[in-house]
């Protein structure tokens, strides 16, 4: 990197980065009591970026020698024409030099066979009827350096491990299944017997829920959100839509709410990626920039958007600090890490006490929104009647409907039980990236409406 920044002056640039990494992944998948999947890989390589007024190029090569980035940085800026992001992958010898943390990955595979063999047993141990058990143990190790021309200069390790279980009980006729997950973003990051055990009890009570469920009903009701999970729908209602590369788009339904009422008094909506061992957190973000605590919603009024460095330009207040990337093939662009909302002060029981009808989320699945107008639509995997302010029957599998900024306005009462969440992964414009989010119970009065099967 030294050598490519003491070549900037022969360069046209006003603005020169260097993203390089190492990374090594493993994915192990078993079913029935058999390892039937594994795979494993490494790469490294370093992405350019330079600016020349209104335009970026981009360049990257996958190797890490001397000559092969400094290639790439003068790849990155030849100039391209404007509005063009021009993409290049510059090729050279292996730089031959061993990283001290890649080292022989034996020893994982057999720490994380012995885990996945256990999965069944614990399952067994929990119930005598299951039809299946499978579980997918995946584990990343990825070094990172940051540099560029405007002085930032950082480097760090990230680890990850996660664990799948899904469990299906019931009889042959008519399964019903269960899954659950945990993960681990810590420096040294080594799931254990007893996390296996965990995710494993959860998965079985989970699919055991779901044999008895009832038709979900049908309308516009009050839903309360479950701690922890139910910030899924947050993220992706709401979460997206906050992110600056839909707002200088247009493309985001907040775009001109800034400063504007856009949720009940006593509601804050942060993400945090400096909070310890949550599933996005880093320690800096894929620019160089400290990962920190960004308050978008402040008791109710809207004060601030998720920034990177392109979207930040021009534009007073804004910091950037969620510019993220896949890896370094990539552009960074503005991503959540761990979207939050902070305990309020109504205990949960209460919340639910307070509930003469409705429904109880306590898990959900996957969604789409619509980030330009709002509207979304999600799949409840776990949910429960409420009946004059009790819980009841579990139901069958449902869909919430509804519009971010409407569901923001009906927020009614938020609980003291902040949870996070089990780990989440997010798509965007083809990078995927791990994510957290988290809340405590949290009841939405008005603006969703059930999509069950009873009549």
């Amino acid at each position: 990197m030294a050598i490519a920044f003491r070549e900037r002056g022969s360069l046209r640039a006003d603005f020169v980065e260097i993203y390089a990494e190492r990374s090594a992944a493993s994915a192990m998948t078993m079913k029935d009591g058999r390892i039937v999947d594994a795979t494993s890989g490494r790469e490294r390589g370093a992405g350019v970026r330079a600016r020349l007024g209104p335009t970026t190029g981009f360049s990257h090569t996958s190797t890490l020698s001397p000559t092969a980035v400094l290639r790439t940085v003068r790849e990155a800026t030849a100039s391209p024409a404007p509005g063009r992001v021009p993409g290049a992958d510059a090729t050279d010898a292996a730089d031959g030099t061993p990283d001290p943390r890649e080292t022989d990955d034996t020893g994982n595979r057999s720490r994380h066979a012995e885990l996945l063999h256990s999965v069944s047993d614990l399952a067994a141990v929990e119930t005598g009827k299951i039809v299946s058990v499978s579980a997918v143990l995946r584990s990343e190790r990825r070094t990172s350096q940051v540099a560029n021309s405007g002085g930032v200069h950082v480097s760090g390790d990230t680890a990850r491990e996660r664990l799948a279980v899904t469990v299906v009980v019931g009889a042959q006729s008519a399964p019903v299944s269960g899954r659950a997950s945990l993960g681990l973003n810590t420096p040294a990051a080594r799931l254990t017997e007893e996390h296996v055990r965990s995710t494993v009890a959860e998965a079985v009570r989970r699919a055991h829920a779901r044999e008895s469920a009832a038709p979900a009903p049908v309308g516009e009701m009050p839903v309360v959100l479950a701690p922890g999970t139910g910030a899924v729908l947050i993220h992706e209602a709401c979460g997206h839509g906050l992110e600056a590369d839909h707002l200088t788009r247009r493309s985001s339904v907040f775009h001109d709410m800034l400063g504007k009422r856009v949720g009940p008094p006593g509601m804050w909506l942060v993400d945090d990626a400096s909070l310890s061992g949550a599933w996005g957190s880093f320690a800096f973000d894929d620019e160089g920039h400290d990962g920190r605590r960004t308050v978008l919603i402040e008791d109710g009024i809207l004060v601030d958007f998720l920034w990177d460095e392109v979207h930040s330009l021009g534009r007073d207040g804004a910091a950037p600090a969620n510019g993220r990337r896949q890896n370094y093939q990539c552009l960074p662009m503005p991503r959540m890490s761990n979207l939050l909302v902070p305990a309020g002060d109504t205990a949960p029981q209460d919340v639910i006490a307070d509930t003469a009808h409705g429904i109880y989320v306590a898990r959900l699945g996957s969604g789409r929104v619509n980030t330009a107008t709002g509207d979304f639509v999600f799949a409840a995997k776990e949910a429960y009647v409420i009946d004059r302010g009790r819980l009841g029957e579990a139901i069958a599998d449902c869909s919430l409907i509804g519009n971010g900024p409407e569901v923001l306005r009906g927020i009614d009462a938020i609980g003291t039980d902040f949870a996070l969440g089990p780990p989440g992964t997010c798509g965007k414009d083809g990078q995927t990236l791990p994510v957290g989010y988290g809340q405590p119970t949290v009841r939405v009065r008005q603006g969703l409406r059930v999509g069950g099967t009873a009549r």
